[in-house]
């Protein structure tokens, strides 16, 4: 009797290896996004405390167009800061800087980004404390490429479509596999050949009527030809 298969059935029993195939999506997609440093020219992070009118100064060096530069920091403890993003090489500093291309003022935290313009270009984060306390500061600075990006996003989708292709193989593994299962496949039973033998020839015998000599053949009660008894 053939069993009825049900494909409702079979999803709910694939359910779980579906929500590992999405968990290993999320994971790769989490994963991936905080990889930007994977790909960046230019890397650093730390944890430094400032003391009053103090400033530490990161130097970015060989900026290329559309490199792009982010800048990531929170205050751990003690008075916010002052952070600049100046164009060139800062050695030293007296005081604020005169010139520069972002800042904030007594922030705590922040996060952004600046695509350079030119290239072979430097540029220099710095994180001033001007108050009179001290002040502790956890930084990631970054430059990477355009490139770096679009890598991201090549990756991202690289490994989805591989993982959707692997764990798709597995289910369909499965359900032929079910399927085999429930719906046995019909052997074919041999077939008997019947060979027919010929019948031997029966050796004819024939006499002559006596009336006309016509051939008759033996048994016959009468001549075909003249009529005559036999």
């Amino acid at each position: 009797m053939r069993k009825k298969f049900s494909n409702e059935k079979l999803i709910k029993n694939n359910k779980y290896k579906l929500t590992s195939c999405f968990v290993l999506i999320l994971l790769t997609i989490i994963i991936v996004s905080n990889a930007n440093t994977a790909y960046a020219i230019f890397s650093e992070s730390d944890t430094e405390t400032l003391g009053p009118n103090t400033a530490s100064i990161i130097n970015i060096v060989g900026c290329n167009a559309n490199d792009i530069i982010n800048v990531e920091y929170e205050i751990i403890s003690g008075t916010s800061l002052d952070v600049y993003l100046r164009e060139g090489v800062t050695l030293m500093l007296m005081g604020a800087p005169s010139s520069y291309i972002k800042k904030d003022n007594d922030s705590n935290q922040g996060k952004w980004s600046y695509t350079v313009t030119t290239d072979d270009s430097d540029y220099s984060v710095i994180f001033l404390n001007d108050g009179t306390e001290s002040s502790t500061v956890r930084y990631t600075i970054t430059r990477g490429s355009a490139l770096g990006n679009i890598l991201d996003y090549l990756y991202i989708i690289l490994i989805v479509v591989a993982v959707v292709v692997v764990v798709g193989a597995v289910i369909a593994r499965t359900i032929i596999k079910k399927r085999k299962s429930v719906e046995p496949e019909l052997k074919s039973e041999p077939t008997t050949q019947t060979i027919v033998k010929p019948l031997p020839e029966v050796e004819k015998k024939f006499l002559s009527c006596p009336e006309c000599g016509k051939k008759l053949l033996e048994g016959s009660a009468f001549c075909i030809e003249c009529g005559h008894q036999l």
